[in-house]
């Protein structure tokens, strides 16, 4: 049985089961990975994740709109980031998991 003082608290199970309805979108998830490690702009992340600009355009916004990525302008374009700690710590926890699953192989 789970011990009373170790259950998730309402809040942060609201807010991580918000980015994971917005990760269950493997392009998404490609995007939050691919700009992780820093600013890009909307055709860098077009063409590393192999999808047109206006459907990366609407994975961004949504991404935008739930405050999993941020964005700057810089001349007339826009730079999108990663500034969400949680984020980065579930793909971490993503690339883990992948590596321990090889190793069972």
């Amino acid at each position: 049985m789970l011990d009373v003082q170790n259950r998730l608290e309402p809040e942060f199970v609201k807010e991580v089961s918000e980015i994971i309805k917005l990760l269950g979108h493997a392009d998404r998830i490609a995007i939050v990975e691919y700009i992780q490690n820093g600013e890009k702009n909307v055709g860098q992340i077009s063409k590393w994740c192999d999808l047109t600009q206006p459907i990366t355009s609407q994975h961004l916004r949504l991404l935008k709109d739930k405050g999993v990525v941020s964005c700057r302008r810089d001349g007339n374009m826009m730079k999108y980031s990663l500034p969400n700690p949680l984020v980065h710590k579930m793909l971490d926890c993503l690339v883990k998991t992948q590596e321990e699953m090889k190793e069972r192989d």
